[in-house]
């Protein structure tokens, strides 16, 4: 199994969807990829993050005798009054397959199953959704850091709307100067800022609200001076979009809409550029 393969079957070998088969030759390939081994661990943390924090609501008792209610009422009344002796072989047939099915109730809701499972495997292995590579594991560590925020309630180290409060309080802390933007005008008030570790490596988090939804903007210097064009991930309910601009990468990690999250990234794109000489 190469690194592809288990890129795209991570999230079924964490929810236990594998064969025992698949699952054996997954775990072989962990043991010898570090990096398909970190996309693991990430995925890990982020499905752990979620799952302590995200409501679970169990299915009513009743639900079982309302979908067989709702089965049996599909039997057409002649079907079901018809006289033994005056049946066909064909209606025979076809009410004891009905018969048998109804007795097996559980099938139907198998089968429901089973179709909501593999809308979902079509969902997430979607080209758009799944981009191989350096950038889709980041993302992923990155979510998984947004959600850590919001759930030790550690979202900001200084708490500040004003600007020039939040930027001068990373001097020293870091060893390069984040630009800090007031989009309070258009419906993204600043929050604060904290300090994060990214990658090996600190790094500055600028927190801003979208009505009752937070955004974590990180911040670093890029690798690659180039300004590049803007990507966009999504994973489990939450958005990504990341460019690199004036020397420095941003990710925007948020449960936005792409739509506004986007909105959001091009507002502080304009924002952080400097002024033509």
């Amino acid at each position: 199994m190469n690194c592809n393969e288990v890129s795209e079957l991570v999230d079924a070998y964490l929810d236990g969807e594998l064969d025992p088969v698949t699952n054996k030759e997954i775990e072989a390939h962990l043991q010898n990829c570090s990096a398909c081994d970190q996309l693991f661990k990430e995925h890990h943390a982020v499905v752990g993050a979620i799952g302590a924090v995200a409501p679970y609501h169990k299915a009513p008792a009743g639900l079982r005798e309302r979908v067989q209610a709702a089965l049996r009422d599909q039997i057409p009344a002649s079907a079901a009054g018809a006289a033994p002796e005056l049946e066909s072989d064909v209606t025979r047939k076809q009410r004891d397959v009905r018969t048998l099915l109804f007795e097996m109730p559980w099938n139907w809701l198998g089968l429901a199953a089973a179709l909501a499972v593999a809308v979902l495997l079509v969902w997430n292995l979607a080209p758009d959704l799944r981009r191989p590579g350096a950038e889709q594991f980041l993302a992923t560590e990155l979510i998984a850091s947004h959600v850590r925020s919001l759930m030790v309630d550690h979202l900001t180290d200084v708490a500040s709307s004003d600007q020039h409060t939040v930027k001068p309080w990373f001097d020293g802390k870091l060893d390069f100067a984040p630009a800090v933007a007031d989009l309070a005008d258009h419906g993204f008030p600043l929050v604060g800022g904290r300090l994060d570790y990214v990658r090996n490596r600190p790094t500055a988090a600028l927190v801003y609200a979208r009505q009752k939804h937070f955004i974590n903007l990180f911040v670093w210097p890029a690798a690659q001076q180039k300004d590049g064009n803007p990507g966009q991930w999504s994973r489990h309910g939450f958005n990504v979009v990341h460019w690199n601009g004036h020397e420095m990468s941003y990710w925007a990690v948020s449960d936005l809409n792409t739509a506004e999250l986007e909105e959001f990234a091009g507002l502080i794109r304009e924002r952080t550029t400097p002024p033509s000489p």
